[in-house]
C-alpha cells in the first residue's frame, strides 16, 4: 500500500463512532508433525501499525490440558512478536505432549470460531 493510500485510509476511518479500524497484513500457514490440519494464522495491524492482532484458525488442546492453549497478550508491537508468540504456545504444547508419551493426533486441534476461514 502506498503512502498515499495509506494516508486514505487512515483518514476515511476517522468518523465518529468507529473505532479499532485495523487492515489485514497478512496470512502464514504451517503445520504441527503427524498431524493433517493446516493451521492458519492471520495478522491484523492499526492503521498507523502501532499494534498488530492475530486471528488464528486452530487452537491447541493435547492430552492432559484442561483448555486450548490461548495467549494472554492481544495486540502486540510487531508481526514478529505475534508469530513468535502463536508458534511458542503451538511448538510448547506439542513437545510437552510428545515428550509424555503421546502420539500426535488431530484431535488436538481445536477449530477457532474468530473468522470464517
Amino acid at each position: 500500500m502506498s503512502e498515499q493510500q495509506e494516508k486514505v485510509s487512515r483518514q476515511m476511518f476517522r468518523r465518529p463512532g468507529v473505532v479499532n479500524a485495523r487492515r489485514f497484513v497478512g496470512e502464514y500457514c504451517f503445520e504441527l508433525e503427524g498431524l493433517s490440519e493446516m493451521i492458519r494464522v492471520r495478522i491484523f495491524g492499526s492503521l498507523d501499525d502501532d499494534w498488530f492482532e492475530v486471528a488464528q484458525s486452530h487452537y491447541l488442546q493435547p492430552p492432559g490440558a484442561s483448555s486450548p492453549s490461548m495467549s494472554e497478550t492481544q495486540r502486540y508491537g510487531s508481526v514478529e512478536e505475534a508469530l513468535n508468540d502463536v508458534l511458542e504456545l503451538f511448538s510448547a504444547g506439542y513437545q510437552q505432549a510428545v515428550d509424555a508419551g503421546h502420539v500426535p493426533d488431530d484431535a488436538w486441534l481445536m477449530p477457532s470460531r474468530e473468522l470464517d476461514w
